[in-house]
């Protein structure tokens, strides 16, 4: 391959490199100005945070009866108990 045929192969591929990066580059930021031109659907988003807010509180609200219950049972659980049965003595054996 002669001087001016390397040159020309160069030539061309830094020119198609150039334009791959180009068309790359286009594509991206096109995409970028889409995100940004895109209507906020702020309504939406106030009705969703409503209902999360919602089920949040039903959600305590729950929380707060199983653990009053817990409450509860653990102290009837505490005035029922029974005095420990007394050990045999070491002597004897059981039967």
């Amino acid at each position: 391959m002669s001087g001016d045929q390397a040159m020309l192969v160069a030539i061309t591929a830094i020119l198609t490199f150039g334009a791959c990066v180009c068309g790359i580059a286009y594509a991206l930021s096109a995409r970028s100005r889409a995100k940004l031109k895109a209507p906020l659907e702020l309504g939406n988003l106030d009705a969703r945070l409503e209902r999360i807010e919602q089920s949040v509180e039903s959600i305590a609200v729950e929380v707060e009866r199983v653990s009053e219950a817990q409450r509860f049972s653990a102290r009837l659980l505490a005035e029922r108990r029974e005095p420990v049965p007394a050990q045999l003595p070491v002597g004897e054996e059981r039967r």
